[in-house]
């Protein structure tokens, strides 16, 4: 059985119509008795109008509780068809002009319940209708009798025909009809479906997307992009690319690379300046956009937020430079170490046999003291460049900066120092405990030397998700003299060091570790504002993967 969509808006549609249906008609039954033009008794049909009228408001209050909106319909066109047969009784019978609303009954039976119904309301109106002719005699007193029999028995089978073809023909096109609308309303679904995807995979993709019109304005905007440029879609649509994305891409490039055909798509590298200042490097493409008829309807542009791609290119190339560092100098160590040892041993024995007090006693003083810093040098080199293997336990990392901190304490500090601990102690990490140890006191006593007048030292631990994983983040922050830009790109290359009598060993000694652990380092500096080294590290349960 065919079902109709939306019954019950069909319904209260339904309802309406009759009761202005019933107002029309009683307006012109008025009319018509106010000019003395009216053949038949005015009462009994305004009684009946008036009758469909009350109908009408009953159905639209009850139907909200109707339960099975089908019974309700065939319950009202019934009625309907009954209204109507006493409406053409009280006027006329065969005679009567209200005989047309059989076929406005047979209709909206159609529309309402399909083809079935349509023409079960046709057979009911027919069948009334040749009742209420047939007992004309009965009802002499409400109907005035037909002049002949023919006359009779031919309206009769005119207009019981006129029903039935009515009922035929209005079917056929409400069967079409729902047929069509539910076509309609499950392709307006699929539409709907389709659209929510589409804008879907648009919001959730990685990468930022951009639509623009021909004349290079902005239409559209993910959220991906919202993030990369810091512009909220609503903010950027309607606004030129140019007042966006800055004049990093010529014009006519956009429009050149909008217009090739093929997948021979070229991309852009350029620098964008955020809405909060803050520039960023970017790699973008753009795509013809297409209308279904295949006419050119705008370009797309897709991007990438290119820091982290950078900054990890940057570590690539610090790390090959670290590494032909690495074994050129730690060949010229090992080279340099015995000729040292030598030079210290022949030094020591030629003072022995010098007598004491004598004018080069200061000479050969600063001779051996410098002879042991340069052989510390190249002991703390050559353990940079050839570590001892890592044996790594789970450890809490907790105590590891506690005890880095009680060592610290009982160095010499400055008065002005304070000393924060941001941890808990609940960490745990896989880690080598002397190798962890000695890059957290490498970073320590970098920081204090960065603050000879005093300052803050804030050494803290916690559990960040990093592209959903979980790992240890270990800082050390100081309020020193902090890092020129410049110093910050070698700062762990060996024997770079901004202190006039540093090594340059110790933050590539951290470094180191910190690497051989499966973890990476990142640091922040701004000069005269202080430095933050950041490490992470895998937990205890990863570590071994790592």
């Amino acid at each position: 059985m065919l079902e109709v969509p939306n019954l019950s808006a069909v319904l209260r549609g339904l309802s309406v119509a009759r009761l202005l249906a019933a107002g029309l008609l009683l307006g012109m039954g008025a009319l018509l008795r106010l000019w003395g033009s009216l053949l038949y008794p005015f009462l009994p049909f305004a009684l009946c109008l008036a009758g469909a009228g009350t109908a009408s408001v009953i159905f639209l209050l009850l139907q909200p509780a109707a339960g099975n909106l089908r019974r309700f319909a065939w319950l009202q066109l019934i009625l309907d068809s009954l209204v109507v047969t006493a409406i053409v009784a009280f006027t006329g019978g065969p005679r009567s002009i209200f005989t047309f609303l059989y076929v406005l009954v047979v209709t909206a039976a159609c529309v309402v319940l399909a083809r079935p119904g349509g023409l079960a309301i046709a057979a009911l109106s027919s069948l009334l209708y040749t009742a209420l002719v047939l007992s004309r005699t009965a009802l002499s007193l409400l109907v005035e009798p037909t002049e002949t029999t023919a006359l009779e028995v031919m309206t009769i089978f005119l207009n019981t025909a006129a029903f039935l073809v009515v009922g035929v023909l209005a079917g056929s096109l409400g069967e079409r009809y729902h047929v069509m609308h539910r076509a309609l309303a499950d392709q307006s679904k699929d539409l709907s479906d389709l659209q929510a995807f589409k804008d879907l995979m648009f919001e959730s993709l990685g990468s930022g997307l951009v639509g623009m019109d021909l004349e290079r304005r902005i239409t559209a905007l993910n959220r991906a992009a919202e993030e990369i440029t810091s512009y909220q879609a609503a903010e950027a649509v309607g606004r030129r690319w140019e007042s966006v994305f800055g004049d990093g891409i010529p014009p006519d490039e956009i429009d050149l690379a909008a217009r090739v055909e093929g997948w021979q798509v070229r991309r852009y590298e350029m620098r964008l300046r955020r809405k909060d200042g803050r520039e960023v490097p970017l790699g973008i493409s753009f795509w013809p956009l297409r209308s279904g008829r295949g006419e050119l309807a705008g370009i797309i542009g897709v991007f990438q937020d290119l820091s982290s791609i950078k900054q990890m290119e940057e570590r690539m190339r610090q790390a090959d430079r670290l590494a032909t560092i690495g074994r050129l100098a730690a060949n010229i160590a090992h080279e340099i170490r015995n000729p040292l040892a030598s030079m210290s041993g022949a030094i020591e024995v030629l003072t022995r046999e010098l007598p004491r007090g004598g004018p080069h006693d200061r000479l050969i003083e600063i001779v051996l003291h410098e002879s042991d810093r340069l052989n510390q040098i190249v002991k703390e080199f050559l353990e940079y460049a050839r570590p001892a293997p890592l044996h790594p336990l789970p450890m809490n990392v907790g105590e590891v900066l506690d005890e880095v901190l009680l060592l610290l304490e009982h160095r010499a500090l400055p008065p002005d120092l304070k000393i924060a601990r941001e941890y808990d102690g609940t960490a745990t990490a896989r880690v080598d405990p002397q190798q962890f140890r000695q890059a957290i006191w490498n970073l320590c006593i970098n920081a204090l030397e960065a603050m000879p007048a005093g300052g803050e030292l804030r050494i803290g631990a916690g559990i960040v998700t990093q592209r959903k994983t979980r790992k240890l983040e270990v800082w050390v922050a100081d309020t020193g003299t902090g890092i020129d830009p410049e110093s910050l790109l070698h700062i762990f290359e060996p024997f770079f060091s901004t202190k006039p009598a540093g090594s340059g060993i110790g933050l590539a000694l951290v470094h180191r570790v910190i690497q051989d652990h499966g973890g990476d380092i990142e640091v922040r500096s701004e000069p005269g504002v202080g430095t933050t080294f950041t490490l992470r590290l895998p937990l205890a349960e990863s570590a071994r993967d790592a």
